[in-house]
């Protein structure tokens, strides 16, 4: 094991001393690396100065560029640029300004409609005209020359010149559209949807969306037109209604509505009578041309009925006599009476209005008052034909009672009985006929020739004078008495002649 061992250690060192000689032996692969990397820096330096020389060159190229660009843009507008609209990218102040008055003067508007067809309004069709364009190098001062590599977004500078035009003749060139008359053929029969429910008219929507509205498309051009854009999409516009948006439907419906909206409650005699849109609407029409009529008719059938229960004029009434008798007096002029044709007229002119009024009729005749005494107020003259005697009430407390003496019978100048009203009074006048004159001092007419007077010629009243030396029909009364009813009697006052 030891011996062994020996021999192992004796031979070792030998082929130890074998390898050392040839590790000592030098070897071409480590030389070789030494001399490229030598080469590889004299080649990178090289390359680095090719580079720098590049980037300077490159450099200047675009100091030049830019600097061009900032000199170029000292007398141009930016590129995307627009001025009211109008592209005048890289263009000189003077062209742009050029440009600008060839685009005024060769405007035109453009409708693009959803189904592709397009229409124009040309400017000279409206007359559009503009004032002077201002000088465009005040407009380019504005921009910064030296940052015309961060114009990159569009931009629209304004025009400070004032475009007008002739509304009226726009709005007539729209209503000559092709959309425009489209939309009259779809109108057509649409009456025929026009409905009244609950107190309000509509029309029922058949779903499409084909009307433009006239007075919609106006007023969304308007104000396009003045800013000098070229067109709109009708479609985004939101330009396309249905039958309820037409104007002239809309304006149907308005005027339907405004009427209906009317409520007249009737005061007086009839009062309680409350006209509304319940019967209003009965009367109302809408013709094929879109027009809406009030029938006239309706509204007189109507007013007829009404004034059944106003009339009291010439209508026999009953009356409670100073003796306490209660008595029919029939004839007369005294009472209501309604004008049939003012009030239609009238009534028409409310509704056409839309108002809410209360109200009497139009009268032809008027009477004191509706109370419930068949129109009689509380002052009144009373006169008994048979009794020869008048008696006057003022608010109800009797003012004066006196004999008289009435129309001469025999002669066929009786007074004529029925309730009738003072037309006027007046003092100091003659009253004239065919074989007299007669002057007295008060003078109180109640039926055309016929009156209360004073009658100083008389020496004795009441009896039977009348029937044979009775007047030509008026009243004459004691003077004294005359005169006291005079000065407190008031036309209208009714007189009750039985």
């Amino acid at each position: 094991m030891g011996d062994n061992d020996k021999e192992v250690a004796e031979t070792e060192p030998a082929e130890t001393e074998a390898t050392e000689t040839e590790v000592t032996e030098p070897e071409p692969t480590e030389t070789e690396p030494t001399e490229n990397t030598e080469a590889q820096q004299k080649s990178g330096g090289r390359l680095w100065k090719k580079i720098l020389v590049s980037s300077g060159i490159v450099v200047a190229v675009l100091a030049a560029s830019y600097l061009g660009g900032a000199a170029f843009y000292n007398s141009h507008f930016f590129f995307n640029t627009g001025i009211g609209g109008v592209d005048c990218s890289n263009l000189s102040a003077e062209a742009a300004k050029e440009k600008l008055e060839n685009e005024i003067n060769n405007y035109t508007f453009t409708f693009y409609e959803k189904n592709g067809e397009e229409e124009v309004i040309k400017g000279e069709e409206i007359h559009l005209t503009h004032s002077p364009i201002e000088d465009m190098n005040e407009l380019l001062s504005k921009q910064n020359p030296f940052m015309w590599v961060t114009a990159t977004k569009s931009r629209d500078l304004p025009l400070n010149t004032e475009v007008t035009y002739n509304k009226d003749e726009l709005y007539n060139r729209i209503t000559q559209m092709k959309f425009s008359e489209q939309t009259r053929k779809n109108m057509e029969g649409s009456v025929d949807n026009i409905y009244y429910e609950n107190g309000v008219y509509g029309v029922h929507d058949d779903g499409t969306k084909d009307i433009v509205s006239v007075n919609d498309m106006y007023n969304k051009v308007k104000p396009k037109i003045k800013d000098l854009y070229r067109g709109m999409s009708m479609e985004k516009e939101d330009c396309y209604k249905g039958l309820a948006d037409d104007d002239t439907m809309k304006g149907v419906l308005d005027l339907l509505n405004k009427y209906v909206s009317s409520k007249v409650t009737y005061i007086g005699a009839g009062g309680g009578t409350v006209l509304d849109s319940d019967t209003i609407n009965t009367w109302l029409s809408v013709g094929g041309d879109y027009s809406v009529k009030i029938d006239e008719n309706k509204v007189r059938e109507y007013v007829d009925d009404l004034a059944g229960k106003y009339n009291t004029y010439g209508q026999p009434r009953k009356f409670k006599t100073t003796a306490g008798e209660m008595i029919t007096v029939t004839g007369g002029t005294y009472g209501w009476l309604v004008n049939n044709q003012k009030e239609t007229s009238k009534l028409c002119e409310i509704i056409r209005n839309g108002e809410t009024v209360e109200r009497e009729p139009e009268y032809s005749r008027m009477a004191a008052t509706h109370g419930p005494n068949n129109d009689l107020p509380n002052t009144y003259v009373e006169i008994s034909i048979g009794g020869q005697h008048l008696w006057y009430y003022k608010d109800g407390a009797l003012v004066v009672s006196t004999d008289v003496v009435t129309g001469n019978t025999s002669k066929g100048n009786g007074t004529p009985t029925g309730t009738y009203s003072i037309a006027y009074k007046d003092k100091n006048v003659t009253l004239k006929g065919e074989d007299y004159e007669t002057p007295v001092s008060f003078w109180m007419p109640f039926n055309g020739g016929i009156g209360l007077h004073d009658a100083t010629w008389r020496g004795s009243f009441g009896g039977a004078i009348y029937k044979s030396s009775g007047s030509h029909g008026c009243v004459n009364m004691p003077y004294n008495a005359a005169q006291t009813i005079y000065g407190s009697i008031s036309p209208g006052d009714p007189v009750v002649v039985y």
